[in-house]
């Protein structure tokens, strides 16, 4: 239920706001490049400096920054824009799914997952590399397409 509730309220959050995502959707696939290559040994040297923290939090701590928190405050200092109609829904639900995919696992692990949140993840794991595919193409078309609204 989880997984559906925030898949539902980011996309009520992208269809109402409306503001340009295409720099968004990009930070959220570099967050999660950043992430891999770096999380762990960042997280390791964080947990050197705060030592009371355990690891494990401070790993998914930085994974939520990088991911959700850092791309989500460049979504709401974004300049106003974004498609009108139709595809104002596909870019809210493209960038609400991208950052469900995203955010399933980690959430998984903190929060426990009822038989809908498990279905939706299993889900999600199937289709998550056409996901951030789809989200990296819709991100350049925002980007390309960009029109300033006066």
């Amino acid at each position: 239920m989880i997984l559906a509730v925030c898949l539902a309220l980011l996309a009520l959050v992208f269809f109402v706001v409306r503001k340009n995502v295409g720099p968004a959707l990009l930070a959220v696939i570099a967050g999660v490049a950043v992430y891999q290559m770096f999380g762990v040994a960042l997280a390791g040297q964080i947990n050197t400096w705060i030592t009371g923290w355990d690891l494990w939090w401070i790993e998914k701590i930085l994974y939520f920054l990088l991911v959700l928190v850092f791309p989500l405050l460049l979504y709401l200092r974004s300049p106003r824009g974004g498609r009108g109609g139709i595809l104002r829904v596909v870019e809210a639900g493209v960038f609400a799914v991208l950052l469900t995919a995203l955010l399933a696992r980690p959430l998984s692990e903190i929060v426990g997952f009822d038989s809908l949140a498990v279905d939706i993840s299993n889900w999600i794991a199937g289709v998550e590399g056409y996901v951030v595919m789809a989200g990296i193409a819709f991100a350049y078309l925002d980007i390309l397409f960009y029109k300033r609204e006066y």
